[in-house]
């Protein structure tokens, strides 16, 4: 199957709330939820959430003095072109995206200004959603292709893992959460998935993943010199002639 190229030349507009997508208090507890045991691991000075959605999600257990909502429109604290963020290089302790993948005209840049504003170990956090899932097909209903979360682009956990390793993140979790079909006339957002995520994850309507930025300082092999043995200098047994020795 030909995979679709990342790079297109427009962007569609993110979530604005989590009330666009179906089910979306749902989903933002959700995500709440599955993120609280990694949050508790980050420490620091500087958190970027960047989208929406994460500027509206609850994530008590983050102990990071300074969080703030970078968008690239208002209402946010820090308002810029996320193709080209207005950081210097290694500022940031941790960053939480979350649905902007799918919804940015160039991802792979997206995460290269993740990249290079994060300092080395430093966390990214990213939440999109999940192509396996069941609620794909029910967006191909007549009349919602063109709604959230639909209309966005689909990009798998493992294709989105790789484009992290080539920016030499660590994998630290990777999981999918949040079984549902997405259909708002279903009053349990689960509606028979529960229990079957438990034995097939991957019905989860979104993924999650946690990384690290990883710092490799390259290190100088030198060339080793061969020096010439002195002459007269003995020789191992193996190499003498064997002439006239036992």
């Amino acid at each position: 199957m030909m995979i679709k190229p990342a790079l297109r030349e427009f962007t569609v507009p993110a979530p604005k709330q989590w009330s666009d997508l179906p089910h979306g208090h749902w989903l933002r507890d959700q995500v709440s939820r599955a993120l609280a045991p990694h949050c508790a691991k980050i420490f620091g000075y500087h958190l970027a959430r960047v989208g929406a959605l994460a500027a509206d999600l609850a994530l008590p257990e983050l102990r990071v003095n300074h969080q703030f909502s970078l968008q690239a429109q208002a209402p946010a604290e820090v308002i810029t072109d996320l193709h080209h963020w207005p950081f210097a290089e290694h500022t940031l302790d941790a960053i939480v995206m979350i649905n902007q993948l799918e919804y940015d005209s160039d991802p792979h840049q997206l995460l290269r200004e993740a990249s290079h504003s994060l300092i080395a170990d430093g966390y990214l956090i990213l939440v999109g959603m999940n192509p396996l899932s069941p609620a794909l097909w029910t967006g191909m209903w007549p009349g919602r292709i063109d709604s959230y979360p639909w209309h966005g682009r689909y990009f798998s956990r493992a294709r989105v893992s790789d484009w992290l390793a080539l920016l030499n993140f660590e994998l630290i979790a990777s999981e999918y959460i949040a079984p549902s079909l997405l259909i708002d006339a279903l009053p349990n957002p689960t509606s028979g998935l529960s229990w079957l995520s438990r034995a097939l994850p991957m019905v989860g309507s979104m993924y999650l993943l946690v990384a690290r930025k990883r710092h490799y300082p390259l290190t100088m092999v030198r060339q080793k010199r061969w020096r010439k043995a002195p002459q007269g200098a003995a020789l191992p047994v193996a190499n003498r002639h064997a002439d006239g020795v036992d």
